[in-house]
C-alpha cells in the first residue's frame, strides 16, 4: 500500500509539471508617429563633427507596435525645417544616403548653412507622408567655461602593454550660477597637427573605477557608443567649480602600418564640454535605464522620456567648449 501511495504521488507530479498554460494577451492599440532625434548646436556640422557628434546628427523613423518584429528603419521621405524664434524657416535639412560608407537611411544633414546661437529658441517642424506632423522647441545653452586642465601619465595595472598609455584626465569648469545647469563630456587624442593619428579611440579606464552609473560623478562618455553618455547636474555644486577626474587609457600603433616609415606621435588630449538642456539630460539618463533593464523579466517599467508633440524622440540643445591638453 505504501509502494501504490508513492507511485501515485509521483504519476501526480509528473502530470503537474507536464502541464503548460497559454495566456492571450491583447495587442495594446498603436498609432504610428514620427521618432526623431536631433541635437541642435552652434558647432557646425562638417567632417569632424561628423566624427565626434554623429549621434547629434538628425535621424527619423516612425514607431512601431511593441509585438513587431520588423528590424526598425528610419525614413528618408521627411520634410524637416527650422524655424527661429520668429517663426522664420532658418534651415531646412535633407536625407543622408550613406555615411563612412554604410547605408544611413533615416539621417539627415542641413542645407542651408545656417549657424544657430546660444541663447535663442528654434522650433524643429518634421512632415513624414502618412503621419501627423510633428514639432519641437528649444533653446540653445551657453557654451561652458572651462578653467584649467591636466593630463598625468599612469604606470601599471592588468593588461597594459608597450602600446598602452594610461593617464588621468582633470578638468576644472566654472559653473554659473545664475542658471541650472547641465553638462557631457567627451575627449579624443590628436597628433602635434591637431589631427587623429593611428591609434585607439580614448576610453576610460575602468580597471581602477566603478563601472556603474553615477549621476553626482562627473566623468568622460564615449563619442563610440550611445549608451555611454554620463550627463551631469550642476544640483549640488550650483556656483562653484566642477572637476571632471577620469583615468583613461588607449592604444598607440606599434609596428606602424606596412609602408609607412614613421608614425605620429599622441600630442594632446582634447577634451570636448558641452552644455545640454534639460531635456536631453533626462533622456540621457531614462534611455541608460532602459538599456540597464533590457533583458531582465524583473526590471520596473522604463520608458524613455520624450519632449515632441505628436510624435516621439528627442530634440536637444548643446554648446560646446574645447580645452586641449598636451600629453
Amino acid at each position: 500500500m505504501k509502494n501504490l501511495t508513492a507511485l501515485s504521488i509521483l504519476l501526480a507530479a509528473a502530470l503537474l509539471t507536464s502541464c503548460e498554460t497559454s495566456v492571450d494577451v491583447p495587442e495594446p492599440p498603436h498609432t504610428p508617429r514620427v521618432a526623431l532625434s536631433f541635437t541642435l548646436t552652434p558647432t557646425p556640422q562638417d567632417s569632424s563633427f561628423e566624427e565626434l557628434y554623429q549621434q547629434r546628427q538628425l535621424y527619423i523613423s516612425s514607431s512601431q507596435s511593441v509585438f513587431d518584429q520588423k528590424a526598425l528603419t528610419g525614413r528618408a521621405d521627411a520634410t524637416v525645417e527650422l524655424r527661429d524664434a520668429a517663426g522664420n524657416i532658418v534651415e531646412r535639412y535633407e536625407p543622408v544616403r550613406a555615411f563612412l560608407g554604410f547605408s544611413s537611411t533615416g539621417a539627415y544633414r542641413p542645407v542651408l548653412g545656417y549657424q544657430p546661437q546660444p541663447g535663442q529658441t528654434y522650433t524643429l517642424r518634421a512632415a513624414v507622408p502618412g503621419l501627423e506632423t510633428v514639432e519641437s522647441t528649444q533653446t540653445i545653452p551657453t557654451p561652458p567655461v572651462v578653467e584649467s586642465g591636466t593630463y598625468t601619465p599612469r604606470a601599471g595595472g592588468s593588461g597594459t602593454s608597450s602600446s598602452q598609455q594610461r593617464g588621468r584626465v582633470n578638468l576644472v569648469l566654472q559653473d554659473d550660477p545664475a542658471t541650472a545647469n547641465y553638462y557631457v563630456a567627451y575627449a579624443r587624442v590628436l597628433d602635434a597637427q591637431g589631427k587623429p593619428g593611428q591609434w585607439s579611440s580614448l576610453d576610460v579606464d575602468y580597471g581602477d573605477e566603478d563601472t556603474g552609473l553615477n549621476i553626482e560623478q562627473f566623468q568622460l562618455s564615449s563619442l563610440r557608443t550611445r549608451s555611454d553618455v554620463y550627463p551631469f547636474a550642476d544640483t549640488n555644486v550650483n556656483g562653484k567649480r566642477i572637476s571632471l577626474a577620469s583615468d583613461v587609457s588607449f592604444f598607440t600603433t606599434s609596428p606602424c602600418p606596412p609602408g609607412q616609415p614613421s608614425c605620429p606621435t599622441p600630442t594632446y588630449i582634447e577634451v570636448y564640454v558641452s552644455s545640454i538642456t534639460p531635456e536631453a539630460y533626462n533622456f540621457y539618463l531614462s534611455r541608460r535605464r532602459y538599456e540597464d533593464s533590457d533583458d531582465s523579466p524583473f526590471a520596473e517599467p522604463a520608458p524613455l522620456t520624450s519632449n515632441v508633440r505628436s510624435g516621439y524622440g528627442l530634440f536637444a540643445g548643446a554648446a560646446d567648449a574645447t580645452y586641449r591638453i598636451p600629453l
